[in-house]
């Protein structure tokens, strides 16, 4: 199976869209639910914002959208005062949201590419630390993230606006 990475395009936007929504039907009741909301929590307004700043990647797979992601620069107001393993400055870390597999493509070995896809676009950057948050109880997330070097930095409360207030887990990876 080959994957290709690039930087989504407003003209596809439609299209990720579609992508988003597939994923977040797909997701409802399952146990492992990172609880997202289609248009709260991704919304278009969001996925067309990131897509300008150059932060929306996608992963495709013969011509389709297999996997989509954030891979942000910005602070993350919600990790404030978390208890990370490494100091860094904002300049030296990248964030990643929204990180997702259509589920046409799970099982396959799309998540693992994807996610090394992207932990090698946040080497490109010149970025030191990966950072992200996993809803407590999202194993399958975990145990991916696990995987691939990132360790459990902390167990904290936090307020989605699609979610309200939930419990994550916090993870960091050093790169390079």
């Amino acid at each position: 199976m080959v994957l290709a990475i690039e930087n989504a395009k407003q003209g596809e936007l439609g299209e990720l869209w579609r992508f988003y929504e597939e994923v977040c039907a797909a997701q409802e009741g399952s146990a492992f639910s990172p609880g997202w909301h289609i248009g709260i929590y991704p919304n278009r307004e969001e996925l067309s914002e990131r897509i300008a700043a150059g932060e929306m990647l996608l992963v495709r797979c013969e011509g389709r959208i297999a996997a989509a992601a954030v891979l942000s620069g910005r602070d993350e107001q919600t990790y404030d005062g978390a208890a990370w393993l490494h100091e860094a400055e904002a300049a030296e870390v990248c964030v990643l949201h929204l990180f997702a597999v259509h589920p046409d493509f799970r099982g396959k070995g799309v998540s693992d590419a994807a996610l090394e896809a992207l932990i090698r676009r946040a080497s490109l950057l010149g970025r030191r630390l990966l950072r992200l948050d996993v809803v407590k109880g999202n194993l399958p997330a975990e145990r991916l993230y696990q995987k691939h070097g990132f360790a459990f930095c902390e167990e904290r409360e936090v307020w989605y606006e699609d979610t309200g207030e939930i419990t994550v887990h916090l993870y960091e990876r050093v790169l390079g």
